[in-house]
C-alpha cells in the first residue's frame, strides 16, 4: 500500500481507517482519559459556522444550546461565508475574532498555528480521552510543535455526487458509472436533455482543485500527486498537461458561470435538478436532507471513474475537519470548552439531532445511526488505500490559493493558454522562499 507518512510514521489511511472503526486498536491510551480537576469555565462564547445555509445554523444551534443547558454559558452564534472566512483568515483572527469555529485540519490549521493565531486545544483532546483514535489525533498535530490546534471531529469522501433518479432516468445504472466513458456518456445523455452535464464553480478558487486533484491521481496516481504538490515534479510535466486535457474534454459539459458560483451554487444545480453530476465533499448532504427526505434519498455517490488502470479507483481526497479556537478570542476558555463539548459524544448527538449527516471520528459515533448515504460514503472511502487531503491542503498555503488556484481559473477561462499557465505555475514555485 502506497501511503504517506508524516512525521510519526502514520499514514493518512491510517487515520481515515481508525476513524471508520471507531478508533479500535488505535487509542490513544490511558494517559488520555482524564480531565479531573478541570476548573470550571464560565462566560458568554463566540461561535462562527462557516457556510452551511439554514441547515448549518439548526446543527449549531442544537449543538450550542445543549452546550449552554450543561455549562450555563450562552453561546452566540453568527454564520460567515466560508470562502469569505478562509480567504480573510488572518485579518480576522488577528481583529476581533470569534472564539471557536469550524476549521481544517492539515495546512490550513498548521500555518496559522504557528502564526501565533490559534489556542493550543491540546488538553481537550486528552480530555476527550479514548473517543479519538491516535491516529486521528496525529492527524491533527501540529509538526512544528507537537500539539494540536484543532480538535478533529468529522472526515468526508470527495466523490462524484449525483441524483440516482436523473441517472436511470437516462437510461445508465447509478451503481454503474465507473470509467471515463461512462462518465462521458452520463454528461451527454443529461446534456441532450437541455441540463448542466458536469456542474462546476470555482468563484472561491478551491473548488476546482478537487477536479484537478482527481483526475491527477487518477491518470498519474497518488505519489505523483505528492511529489508534484511538494516540487519534487515540474507542473511543466507533460503529464500535467494530459490531466488539464481532461478537464478540457470537461468544459463542454459544463454551466458557462463558472467563475461567477461557488461550491453552494454547484450544489443548488443538482439539489434543483438541473445538472448531472458534481465533485465535490459530502457535506452538503445536509442541505439536501433539510429540503426533504425524498431529496436526501435520492442523492448518491460513487468514486471518481477511472481513467489510468495502473491506478484505478486508488485514491481519494477525504479531508479531516474539526473545531478550531482563536488565540485572540474575548473567552478563550470558554471557545476550548465549547470546542471539547463539540467534540464529545453529548455533541456529537446534538448535531445528529440537528441535521447532520456527517461521519464523525469519535467512537462515541453510534455506527447504527448510518443511514444509505453514510454507508455509501464509507464504501467509496474503502475503494481506496491512498488518501489525499485536498490540494490546499497538500501543499503549502503560498502556492495553493494564490498560484494553483489562479492557474486552474486562467485555465477555465482561456484553455488555449495552456501552456503558458504552466510554465508561469513552474516559475512562480521556483521563486517560493524556503520554508
Amino acid at each position: 500500500m502506497t501511503t504517506e507518512k508524516n512525521g510519526a510514521g502514520v499514514s493518512r489511511r491510517t487515520v481515515l481507517k481508525g476513524a471508520a472503526l471507531g478508533g479500535a486498536g488505535l487509542v490513544g491510551g490511558g494517559a488520555l482519559l482524564s480531565s479531573c480537576g478541570k476548573k470550571k469555565v464560565t462566560g458568554d462564547v463566540h461561535w462562527a459556522t462557516r457556510g452551511g445555509g439554514e441547515s448549518g445554523d439548526a446543527i449549531a444551534k442544537s449543538v450550542n444550546d445543549a452546550y449552554t443547558a450543561k455549562s450555563g454559558n450562552k453561546v452566540i452564534a453568527q454564520q460567515v461565508n466560508s470562502d469569505d472566512f478562509q480567504n480573510n483568515f488572518v485579518q480576522i483572527m488577528q481583529g476581533t475574532p470569534d472564539d471557536a469555529f469550524g476549521w481544517m485540519a492539515g495546512w490550513r490549521t498548521n500555518a496559522r498555528a504557528d502564526a501565533g493565531l490559534l489556542a493550543d486545544v491540546s488538553d481537550q483532546i486528552k480530555a476527550l480521552g479514548s473517543s479519538l483514535s491516535a491516529a486521528a489525533i496525529q492527524g491533527a498535530t501540529n509538526p512544528a510543535d507537537g500539539k494540536q490546534y484543532i480538535i478533529p471531529t468529522t472526515y468526508y469522501p470527495w466523490g462524484l455526487h449525483y441524483r440516482k433518479s436523473m441517472v436511470a432516468d437516462i437510461g445508465m445504472d447509478p451503481e454503474n458509472i465507473a470509467t471515463w466513458d461512462d462518465f462521458i456518456k452520463m454528461c451527454t445523455l443529461t446534456q441532450k436533455k437541455g441540463l448542466v452535464g458536469f456542474a462546476l464553480g470555482d468563484k472561491g478558487g478551491w473548488e476546482a482543485m478537487g477536479t484537478f486533484d482527481i483526475i491527477n491521481a487518477r491518470l498519474n496516481g497518488y505519489q505523483f500527486h505528492i511529489e508534484l504538490l511538494n516540487g519534487k515534479q515540474s507542473w511543466t510535466d507533460p503529464k500535467v498537461v494530459e490531466v488539464f486535457k481532461h478537464m478540457e474534454q470537461l468544459i463542454p459539459f459544463m454551466n458557462k458561470n463558472i467563475l461567477d458560483i461557488s461550491w453552494d451554487g454547484m450544489r443548488d444545480l443538482l439539489l434543483q435538478k438541473k445538472c448531472g453530476a458534481m465533485l465535490m465533499g459530502s457535506w452538503f448532504a445536509n442541505d439536501f436532507k433539510a429540503k426533504s427526505q425524498a431529496d436526501y434519498d435520492d442523492l448518491w455517490i460513487v468514486p471518481f471513474p477511472e481513467i489510468n488502470p495502473e491506478f484505478g479507483v486508488d485514491t481519494i481526497d477525504a479531508p479531516l475537519d474539526g473545531i478550531s479556537v482563536a488565540a485572540n478570542g474575548a473567552n478563550v476558555e470558554g471557545g476550548k470548552d465549547l470546542a471539547q463539548f463539540w467534540g464529545s459524544k453529548e455533541g456529537i448527538d446534538a448535531a445528529i439531532a440537528g441535521g447532520d449527516t456527517s461521519i464523525y471520528i469519535s467512537s462515541d459515533f453510534d455506527t447504527s445511526t448510518y443511514d444509505a448515504f453514510n454507508k455509501q460514503k464509507l464504501a467509496v472511502l474503502g475503494a481506496a488505500k491512498n488518501i489525499m487531503f485536498f490540494l490546499d491542503r497538500d501543499t503549502r498555503g503560498d502556492f495553493a490559493g494564490p498560484v494553483v488556484g489562479v492557474a486552474i481559473q486562467n485555465f477555465l477561462k482561456n484553455p488555449k493558454d495552456l501552456n503558458k499557465i504552466l510554465e508561469n505555475t513552474q516559475a512562480q514555485w521556483d521563486a517560493l522562499p524556503a520554508l
